[in-house]
């Protein structure tokens, strides 16, 4: 049976996938968005459903601060003994500046639904940390080395680390040894290591996060290495040709009967070459062949499917009407940075979001977001605001980051005291605040997106019902990983509330819904 990539679409980059038990987990990154980890789960290998999200306290994960791109880089999951292993990073710096500022930790925890254990912090050399665990008792810490004296380039990834580690007290038992340079193409990154017979395999992702990225395969008969690459150097690799592309940054899972599969983040850009979803997932069947592993028809360009063996039934779900007090709502949105639990409250029906910072703020910010997860969906809310105040507004957003966003708000228009919709646009923080677009409306008001690929379209509503058109095209384009400096995560919508005197007013939503439209 043929199962069609991406599996997990919009913001699901950096994929690490292992088996435990009789299901499989892939865990994804998630930046600054909280709480961090995104971890999926399926049985057949054909539906993934998203579980939990390991990251949800602050004593695992506190990212207030944190500059956009950066939080949880890569996380790795694996399972060993009866018990389940996460390592994360916490990236404080990612495009100001040469440093990263990374803390590297490891937590475990017997169930994947926790509780897990208060982190213990390992090393901060580099990012994309990983452990192995050996079949003879022993685990291994990797990580890539950042050399923040070569200014951020290509040079700055001088390789690949391992240390040996305790994995009861998850202490350090060796010394550092550098043991892969990594190919010609560069920027070496994303380790894992893996056994099968008598060789041991080290994946990396190389050439950057962009359409020169790719993954490289070496191997040792010594975990310590020398490692020697594999025939063709990468096993996989980015083409402009092809649906899927930005393809690397893999790890592989024996399957059973369904054989070896190898999980990968890859992208799919519009016609204009913007990728508005971010980075995905997508899995792909390999083989082996002289004890090296290969996609099955032995290229390097990523698959549209993956096959398995049994026919299951595949399940959609396009259009989601949340309950507030539901699972699908707590596990789809999050809040930027740090939990927000005294400024969000669910009330009966209604959601109710303090108003705080404005939105370029990386401290207290008030969202709620969830990734746009289709090229044409809609997403939309009821909102009940009274506002008082021009420095009080509260509406829908559609954002990349700060600085790069849309926000269909309403406020208390400060010329003529009346209460009114306006329609935000920050492109590279340079605002254009559509003077044009002032909707006097009432306090309780529907709010509505419509993208369409590289547009978007803003509406409203007195009853939910019969909605108007505010203003017309409008660019997603900016809304994307190649329009944004230094950016690799992806679109989300969602619902902002800001209250720029006081840090008091609140405003209610409900109603909220999202759907794939094609």
């Amino acid at each position: 049976m043929k199962i069609y990539n991406p599996i997990i679409t919009g913001f699901a980059p950096d994929p690490c996938i292992c088996k435990a038990l009789d299901t499989y987990y892939i865990a994804t990154s998630t930046f600054e968005y909280f709480p961090g980890i995104n971890i999926y789960a399926s049985k057949d290998l054909a539906n993934w459903e998203l579980i939990c999200h390991p990251l949800d306290e602050v004593r695992l994960l506190d990212m207030r601060g944190n500059c956009p791109q950066s939080g949880v880089w890569a996380p790795d999951l694996s399972y060993v003994d009866g018990w389940f292993y996460i390592v994360y990073s916490n990236m404080r710096h990612v495009t100001r500046g040469p440093f990263k500022d990374c803390q590297n930790y490891i937590i475990k925890s017997k169930s994947i639904y926790g509780p897990w254990t208060d982190p213990v912090y390992f090393n901060s050399s580099g990012f994309d940390a990983s452990i192995f665990h050996d079949t003879d008792g022993k685990s291994y810490f990797l990580n890539m080395e950042w050399n923040y004296s070569k200014g951020g380039s290509k040079q700055s990834f001088t390789g690949i680390l391992l240390q040996e580690m305790d994995r009861v007290t998850l202490e350090k038992k060796s010394e550092v040894k550098k043991i892969f340079l990594g190919s010609d193409l560069g920027f070496v990154e994303g380790p894992h290591i893996y056994k099968r017979n008598e060789f041991y395999y080290l994946f990396c992702a190389e050439g950057g996060t962009g359409y020169r990225h790719a993954e490289v395969v070496a191997r040792s008969k010594n975990i310590w290495g020398p490692y020697e690459l594999h025939p063709n150097t990468h096993i996989i690799q980015s083409n402009p040709n092809i649906l899927l592309q930005k393809t690397g940054h893999a790890s592989i899972v024996d399957a059973g009967k369904n054989g070896w599969l190898m999980a990968h983040l890859c992208g799919r850009p519009n016609h204009l070459g913007k990728c508005n979803l971010g980075r995905e997932t997508a899995i792909q069947n390999i083989i082996w062949e002289k004890d090296w592993p290969y996609l099955v028809d032995h290229s390097r360009d990523a698959k549209e499917y993956y096959e398995i063996v049994d026919d299951v039934k595949i399940v959609e779900k396009k259009r989601i009407d949340y309950d507030l007090n539901g699972k699908e709502f707590k596990l789809d949105f999050k809040t930027l940075r740090q939990p927000m639990t005294k400024y969000q409250k669910i009330i009966g029906e209604e959601i109710e979001l303090v108003g705080l910072q404005s939105p370029l703020s990386c401290h207290d910010q008030n969202v709620l977001l969830r990734p746009q997860k289709d090229k044409y969906c809609a997403f939309g809310c009821k909102l009940n605001f009274d506002s008082e105040n021009f420095l009080e507004f509260a509406g829908l957003t559609y954002r990349y980051q700060e600085g790069f966003f849309y926000i269909l708000y309403q406020t208390l228009d400060y010329d003529e005291n009346k209460r009114v919709l306006r329609l935000m646009i920050m492109n590279d923080f340079k605002p254009d605040y559509q003077e044009q677009i002032k909707i006097a409306v009432d306090k309780e008001v529907y709010l509505k997106c419509e993208i369409n690929d590289d547009i978007i379209h803003f509406y409203y509503s007195k009853d939910g019902n019969q909605y108007i058109q505010i203003g017309g095209d409008y660019d997603t384009s900016f809304i994307s990983d190649e329009s944004v400096p230094g950016a690799f995560t992806g679109a989300h919508l969602g619902i902002i509330a800001c209250d720029l005197r006081n840090y008091s007013k609140k405003a209610y939503f409900s109603k909220l819904w999202y759907e794939k439209l094609k």
